[in-house]
């Protein structure tokens, strides 16, 4: 085989490879690895606890969230605890169209106001898109003492920094 035979072979061979992850990229194509499927995924779960300072109950404070998972803004939200320290965020669920080659990761974020000092209590990089995906379940007795240092935990699920405590993990994943 001369060169210009050569020449000719390997541009036909790029000029099919191209064709073929063209092709291959179109919505609807059975199976590929590029098109894109819409799925429901939970960016952040449902989270009920009680919030302590030294022991004691912090009321009437602000308990903010931030989830950060398709800019650098994010989205942000929050509640009032009640007069027990208590509060309950709802969990936020988006549809979203995944390709097969990404990687889902929702940067999350709590923190809670008080005497005008801010204390962040729950960081993580979730990378499951499942509803309580972020500790693997329900956590019972869930619980931040704002003077407590801050503790990472490596999770199956990302890497989390918390100043808060749970009894026991409930098994309750859905996908």
């Amino acid at each position: 085989m001369n060169i210009t035979s050569q020449k000719k072979s390997i541009s036909f061979s790029k000029l099919l490879a191209v064709v073929i992850l063209a092709a291959l990229t179109f919505e609807g194509v059975s199976m590929s690895f590029f098109s894109k499927t819409e799925e429901e995924v939970f960016l952040f779960s449902e989270m009920e606890g009680h919030i302590t300072f030294n022991g004691k109950p912090v009321k009437n404070v602000k308990v903010e969230r931030r989830v950060n998972w398709k800019d650098d803004i994010g989205e942000k939200d929050f509640v009032i605890t009640n007069h027990e320290g208590h509060f309950l965020l709802p969990e936020i669920k988006q549809t979203l169209k995944i390709s097969g080659f990404s990687q889902f990761v929702v940067g999350q974020e709590i923190k809670v106001v008080h005497k005008e000092k801010e204390y962040f209590i729950w960081s993580m990089g979730k990378r499951t898109k499942n509803k309580y995906g972020e500790l693997e379940g329900v956590p019972i007795n869930f619980r931040c003492e704002l003077t407590d240092e801050d503790k990472p935990m490596r999770l199956e699920s990302g890497l989390l920094v918390t100043k808060c405590t749970w009894d026991k993990i409930e098994n309750n994943i859905t996908e």
